[in-house]
This record gives C-alpha cells, sequence and structure tokens, in this order.
C-alpha cells in the first residue's frame, strides 16, 4: 500500500524509485510511509532549529529502513555534514556541541539512532540506515547542520546558501502472526524456519510465564542426525520472546533448543503490561509443539476514605503487640514478623482493601527454598490534573473522594505508583519528579544515630526490579532523601522529552543505625509527591539565569526549549565552559549604545543651519538605536517598551535620516519637501513594517532618494540651459561624506558576522553618524522661494544657487506683473 505525497520535490521521487528499486530486488514487501517528506536545514543554535520528521511505523516489522539525502541550491556553497537523529516515542535528547547536562535529568532512550550524510549540489547516492525489529508506533527524525560563523548579510545583498533534507522510509511488515491466550493452553504449528506467535499481556499482570513442550516432527521420516547414534535432531533450534516487537535471532546465542522429550519455560517477573509479547520458534521443519500462558495479576485501585481510617486502627492496634528494642541486636525480620502476623485477619482486610497482596515474611530459609515468591506490591495510579497552560499538568494520588500529594511508606514492602505520559502532548516538555521528607513529619529526628532513608525507582515501561523484597535501581534512575538534615530531605529527576508510555515509581523506607538496617519505630512515613510536567527544563526559571525557553510550532509537532545567552550552551543553559566574559558583555553592550553618541554632530549642524526636520530624525536615530541595542542584549539589557516596537523604530527611523537629507540636499521648495517628507514616511513605514531585515525596504527609499536630488538638479540645468562646472570646494565638502557612507556599506555588507557584530556594527554607527555631517547643505533663509544666503552664481551644489532658481527669472517675472499694472 502506497500512500502518495501531496507535494515532492524530484529528488524525493528519485528517493522513492530507488527505494522501489531495492524492494524489488531484495524480495522484500512493506509499505511506505503516509508521505515522504523534506525539510530546510538550520545550523544548530537551539533546538528549536532542528528539522523534524515523523514516521508511523506498524507493528510486527521486519527491518524499518530510512534513506536520507541532502542538497544545497548552489554549487559555490561549502559542503556540510548533516547530522541526523532517529527517535522511537518521543524527539531525541542530544548534545550537539558535547555541552552537558544538568546533574538531575535523565537522558537515557529507549531506540536512539545517529547518522550523518554529507550535502551535494547534484544528485547523489542516499544515505540509508535499517532498524532492525524497531518498536511499533511514532518514530521522530530530528536533522540539523553545523553552526559557523555567519556574515550577518541583508536578506536579498548576495546569495545565501540554503541546505534541505529528503527523506524516505518503509519497512517489511510479517503478517497474519497467530495470536496465543494467556491460561488457554495451544498446540501449534510451526509454518516456516522462523515463525512468530504473539500473546497479550494484559495491563495489571505482575508476572508471567510461556512453557513449551511436547515439540513433535511433522514428516513421516526423519533423518538420523548420527547414524552411529539414536540422537535424534533437536526438533526446535532456537528459541525467542521479546515484548512489543518481533525478537532478534542470533545464531551465537542459542537459547530454547528442544528435543522431543523436553520442554522449555520463559519467566518475565517485570512484564511490560497492556501489550503483545513475541515467541520466535526456530526450526528447521515443521513441528508441532504445545505452548502454555501463565500470568499472575495484581490490580491497581484507588484509596478511599475507609481505606484510610482502617489503616489508622490496624497500625495502632498492631503497635500494641510490638516490643521495639534499640539494642544492635534489634534485626528487622522480628519486628516485621510482629506486625504482619499479629492480626492476620486485618492483614487480609489491608491487602483486599488496597486492591493488592501484602507480602508476607519469610526467614531466610524460606527465602533461599523458595526464591520465586514474588507476591504483589501495593500500586497505585496517579491522576492528571489538566491546567489551562501547555506542560503545566500535575499528577495526583487518586483516592475515590479526594486527591493528595502525599504517600504512606512503612519499611515492610515497597510501595509504587503509576502515571501515564501520552504522545504528542506530554513529549515537548520535561517530566519533573520530586520527593520530599517534610522535617515535621520526621518522627525520627533526635540526637541518636538513627535516620530514616526513602529511595525511589523510576522506571518506564514495567515496575522496577525486585530482588528479595528489595527494590533494585540503577543510580541514574534513582532518588534518595534521607532524614539526616534539611540538604537530604529533598529529590529531583528530570526527564526531558519524555517517552510516552506508562511510567513506574517504586519507594521503599529503611531505617539506618549504626550504619545497620534496624526496624523503624514508627508505624508510617509520609512522602511529599510533585510530579508534573513543566515547560523547558526546570521549575520557576525553566532556562535558569542564563536562557530564555522558547515554545516552537513545527505542523504536528510542539515542543520547547532553551535558547542559551551569553555564550552558554547546553540542555538548561548551565555549560559555562565557553561563556563570554561579564566584563566583555558589558563592553558590548557599552559598544552598541554609545556609539550612536556620533550622531550628535549631525544634530547640532542640522540645528546651526535650521534644518530642524533633519534635527530630529537624526536625534530620534540617535534616541532608538540606544535604546533597541541596549534591549537586545543577552545581559546587561534594558528595554523601555517592547523589543519590536523599539527593533520597528530604530529601522524606521535609520532609514528615514538619509531620505530627509537626499531631499535636503535637492534644495527644493518648502512645499514640496514637505510632501516629500510624508512620501518617504508612509513608503518607509510600510517597508519596514513589511519586511524590516529585506533589501528592498532599503534599495526602494535610497533609490527614490537619489533620483530627487539629480531630478532637481536637471531641472534648474534646463531652467537656466546651462550645467556650471562642478567647484574645487564642493568635491570636498561632499566627497568625505560619501566615502564614509560607502565605508558603512562595506562593513553591513561583506565584514559584519556573528562573531564580530559588536565592533563592527559600532563602526558602521560612527561611519554613518559622520557622513551626514558632510552630507548636510548649508544654512537656508529659505525667506524666498529657493533662495538661500550667502550666494555665490559660481558654485554648483552650493545651497545660494543650487537650491534657489535664478534672480533673472524673478526679476522677470516681476517687470512682467509691473507692465500688466501699469496698462
Amino acid at each position: 500500500m502506497v500512500v502518495p505525497c501531496v507535494e515532492f520535490d524530484s529528488y524525493v521521487w528519485k528517493l522513492q524509485l530507488r527505494v522501489l528499486v531495492i524492494v524489488s530486488i531484495t524480495g522484500a514487501y512493506g509499505i511506505l510511509p503516509e508521505a515522504s517528506q523534506e525539510g530546510m536545514l538550520h545550523p544548530y543554535k537551539s533546538y528549536a532549529d532542528v528539522t523534524l520528521f515523523h514516521y508511523t511505523v506498524p507493528p510486527e516489522v521486519r527491518v524499518a529502513t530510512w534513506e536520507f539525502a541532502a542538497f544545497m541550491d548552489n554549487p559555490k556553497c561549502p559542503i556540510k555534514d548533516v547530522h541526523i537523529y532517529i527517535q522511537h516515542g518521543s524527539y531525541p535528547v542530544m548534545s550537539p556541541d558535547n555541552s552537558s547536562f544538568p546533574p538531575n535529568v535523565y537522558t537515557g532512550r529507549t531506540s536512539l539512532h545517529y547518522i550523518t550524510t554529507k550535502s551535494a549540489y547534484q544528485p547523489h547516492d542516499a544515505t540509508i540506515f535499517p532498524v532492525y525489529n524497531p518498536l511499533p508506533g511514532n518514530w521522530f527524525v530530528a536533522a540539523y547542520i553545523s553552526h559557523w560563523d555567519q556574515h550577518v548579510r541583508q536578506e536579498g545583498l548576495g546569495h545565501k546558501c540554503h541546505y534541505s533534507l529528503g527523506s524516505v522510509a518503509l519497512w517489511s511488515q510479517v503478517m497474519g502472526i497467530p495470536v496465543v491466550s494467556p491460561g488457554v493452553p495451544k498446540t501449534v504449528v510451526t509454518i516456516d524456519n522462523f515463525s512468530y506467535y504473539k500473546i497479550f499481556i494484559p495491563a495489571g499482570t505482575w508476572h508471567f510465564t510461556v512453557k513449551i513442550s511436547n515439540c513433535e516432527f511433522r514428516v513421516n521420516s526423519v533423518t538420523l542426525f548420527n547414524n552411529s547414534s539414536d540422537t535424534m535432531p533437536d526438533c526446535i533450534q532456537s528459541l525467542a520472546l521479546h515484548a512489543r516487537a518481533l525478537p532478534t535471532f542470533n545464531p551465537r546465542i542459542v537459547i530454547g533448543n528442544l528435543s522431543t522429550e523436553s520442554e522449555f519455560t520463559f519467566t518475565e517477573t517485570e512484564p511490560f503490561t497492556d501489550g503483545y509479547y513475541y515467541l520466535l520458534v526456530v526450526s528447521e521443519s515443521q513441528v508441532s509443539f504445545n505452548v502454555a500462558v501463565t500470568t499472575t495479576e495484581c490490580s491497581v485501585q484507588a484509596l478511599g476514605r475507609s481505606f484510610a481510617k482502617q489503616l489508622a486502627q490496624m497500625t495502632e492496634s498492631l503497635t500494641q503487640s510490638v516490643m521495639i528494642r534499640h539494642s544492635n541486636n534489634t534485626v528487622k525480620s522480628d519486628w516485621a514478623s510482629t506486625i504482619v502476623f499479629a492480626n492476620s485477619s486485618k492483614v487480609h482486610d489491608l491487602g483486599s482493601l488496597a486492591g493488592t497482596n501484602i507480602p508476607q515474611y519469610k526467614s531466610e530459609a524460606e527465602e533461599d527454598a523458595d526464591t520465586t515468591n514474588d507476591p504483589c506490591l501495593p500500586t497505585f495510579q496517579l491522576a492528571r490534573i489538566k491546567h489551562a497552560q501547555d506542560f503545566a499538568d500535575t499528577f495526583l494520588l487518586q483516592g475515590r473522594e479526594w486527591y493528595a500529594t502525599w504517600v504512606a511508606l512503612t519499611d515492610l514492602y515497597p510501595v509504587i505508583v503509576q502515571l501515564e505520559i501520552l504522545p504528542f502532548v506530554d513529549i515537548g516538555g520535561t517530566l519533573n519528579i520530586n520527593i520530599h521528607l517534610d522535617e515535621l513529619l520526621i518522627p525520627i529526628k533526635n540526637a541518636s544515630s538513627q535516620y530514616l532513608t526513602v529511595t525511589a525507582c523510576i522506571r518506564k515501561g514495567r515496575v522496577p526490579s525486585r530482588n528479595n523484597g528489595n527494590i533494585e535501581c540503577p543510580p541514574e534512575l534513582m532518588l534518595s532523601i534521607s532524614s539526616e538534615g534539611l540538604a537530604t530531605a529533598d529529590a529531583t529527576k528530570l526527564v526531558p522529552y519524555p517517552e510516552p508510555d506508562m511510567w513506574f515509581i517504586a519507594f521503599q523506607a529503611k531505617c539506618i543505625y549504626n550504619s545497620s538496617v534496624v526496624p523503624c519505630p514508627v508505624q508510617e512515613v509520609m512522602v511529599s509527591l510533585d510530579i508534573r510536567t513543566q515547560p523547558c527544563v526546570f521549575a520557576g526559571e525553566p532556562c535558569g539565569l542564563k536562557g530564555i525557553c522558547q515554545e516552537t510550532h513545527k505542523g504536528l509537532h510542539f515542543f520547547t526549549s532553551c535558547t542559551c545567552l551569553g555564550g552558554y550552551k547546553g540542555w538548561g543553559c548551565t555549560d559555562g565552559s565557553k561563556a563570554t566574559p561579564e566584563s566583555l558583555l558589558l563592553l558590548t553592550t557599552l559598544l552598541l549604545t554609545l556609539s550612536n553618541v556620533f550622531f550628535l554632530p549631525a544634530v547640532l549642524l542640522a540645528v546651526r543651519r535650521h534644518l530642524l526636520t533633519e534635527a530630529f530624525i537624526y536625534l530620534a536615530t540617535m534616541i532608538f538605536s540606544t535604546f533597541y541595542h541596549a534591549c537586545d542584549q543577552d545581559f546587561y539589557t534594558y528595554c523601555v517598551t517592547k523589543y519590536e516596537v523599539l527593533q520597528f523604530c530604530d529601522f524606521f527611523c535609520s532609514i528615514l535620516a538619509f531620505w530627509v537629507t537626499l531631499i535636503a540636499i535637492a534644495g527644493i521648495p518648502p512645499r514640496a519637501a514637505s510632501t516629500l517628507h510624508m512620501v518617504g514616511v508612509l513608503i518607509i513605514a510600510v517597508g519596514v513594517e513589511y519586511n524590516r531585515t529585506g533589501l528592498l525596504v532599503f534599495i526602494i527609499p535610497f533609490g527614490l532618494g537619489v533620483v530627487i536630488p539629480v531630478a532637481a538638479w536637471s531641472i534648474r540645468c534646463c531652467r537656466q540651459r546651462t550645467c556650471i562646472h562642478l567647484q574645487r570646494s564642493l568635491v570636498l565638502l561632499l566627497l568625505p561624506g560619501v566615502l564614509l557612507a560607502a565605508i558603512g556599506l562595506i562593513l553591513f555588507a561583506f565584514i559584519e558576522t556573528e562573531a564580530n557584530y559588536q565592533y563592527v556594527h559600532s563602526a558602521w554607527h560612527i561611519v554613518i553618524a559622520l557622513s551626514l555631517v558632510f552630507l548636510l547643505p548649508r544654512r537656508c533663509s529659505r525667506q524666498q522661494y529657493g533662495s538661500c544666503q550667502g550666494s555665490n552664481e559660481s558654485e554648483l551644489f552650493d545651497v545660494n544657487d543650487y537650491y534657489s532658481a535664478s534672480p533673472v527669472f524673478v526679476v522677470t517675472s516681476d517687470l512682467d506683473n509691473l507692465l500688466t499694472t501699469q496698462s
């Protein structure tokens, strides 16, 4: 089945055809994803820059194959390495710049793969990556190119290289796998050398066994393995059992090879529930065998007020028969056996109320004799409390009539809570798991050396491992608190982009005296649970003091990530190994703001020459540029209003300053100048609002602005019927301004990069401001149309005759009027 994409690029079609050829040659059968996907690649600065693809892999797939091809839009563009991460269930958690993660962040992934490829301009061989026996469901692909020091180039000025990535995926799926139901023994017959069977394990299953027996050949005659012996060949060469995905056959590791008279049993004490387990049977011929699945279930129920009340009454009556001994010879088993067996009927009632079986104490001899005894533990479901904000849900202990943030523990047995992380809804944030031991609720806080410890183990998909009633947990998934002091009474674990599944947290309380485990002299210990989803990384300040939390929407993808400031890096902006020194940050702020002071000479000169409009625009440019750059800093920042408002005003006034300067040079009448000022305001405002970083917003005003003085000069030459030759004094005045403006353009277009931005951009402020001083015309009285004081008819571009019409024309006009009046 092939589902076509709505819109394909040409090379994506080539990828599809290449994949189909591979499939036809290998004889594999499979289906293409919903759409072959293409996305633009960006340099990695934060997680918001990654390109994301999403695929839905169906169940029972032998191999899923991804094919990637990276392209660039110009042969002159540099070849870049493309980094690709493939992750099941959630967005990949990665560290592209080898930065460190915060110490309490868990970065383990169920199925994460990493590959690289290179960009090319011409079609080339794609990078093929197979994943054998993949987990079904959502798969995410994240890709990016390494960050480099790019030129800060105006959009449209020169070519900016663009990179893209195309991907195609397909998979071969096993169809028609027989189902084996728990509790119903079944005889099955193999149909191939590799035969698969699936077993559904319902929610609440504590452990289960799969027994294979009575294997028989289904052929009339069987060749002896050795003519000199009576040994028959193995009926089954190998067995394998795997959760949620097809098992992988490894010929080097043979498990479960059976003869016709033997049997084999798989025992799963920590099963994945509410899903399928897959059984692989490898045989050289057609055989039949019996398979029986046996399960042990433990129900999960909510607590009610009746349970809490009876629990308090029961523990009070039980403690009356307990003798707490504080000697070194006191052992936990004595106190535990007294508690549990003091009233067997009440213990049974407790188990029925909780929906679980309270584990019974056994002596060491009994434990050695029966190591397979694994009674159910109290397991409670956490309820989700939905909030209006995204990634702000909390999880509380659910009762029949109430919700609670506290869980009661005892040192007799562990207690388990479980919560569900949903796909797409929760995977874009961080799962925050915090446990706290309140000092007011810690009765063991005295001068003795006895203290209480509570250990919590987190595990995705199934309950944590247990060994003789004790929880076994890897260090990266363990939380530990104790009553030794306030510093040890709190612990937090952060899981970024958590994978959707049922998550289990097992709690175990112990009392320590002289480095030995002793019975706790209290009936129960209350532990506070604060489990929630949150944006970015940390609670309160999501990215700490060195970063900004950013929400990103890319199609169906919605996630939060940190954008680090001041050279900090890392998932939570906590890695300061390459941080910018504070002195350099302060210098950057001072350079970009104080460099605008160089606009003051142009302001004062314009006021002295009675060019008040130009002076006001130059002053506004200086003020808004100063406040914009003060607001645009990582640290040492100050924003008098919204960043977008300051950015608009800075771009608008900068372009308008050149517009009014060119009109002043043209020397046109005041009415025409006022009209052109308003025309420029409207054009520049619309352009800056439409795309303030685009090239057209600069080209159109400058192009029209240059036309105005050229047109004025041309009209004046036509009226005077002569063009006065350029004078040396005028060249000395205008040439420095033109040269400074050209230098500013070169700095802005070709020299300015992200690394030297603060220095080059500050120099740009200075040279542009100084160029205005030389470009400003001499002062005009404007008492008469076009006349300026101190005129010199031989000076071209001098405001006295360049900005005014010929005096002969004016006198002639006056004489005509006099003659008309006398007549």
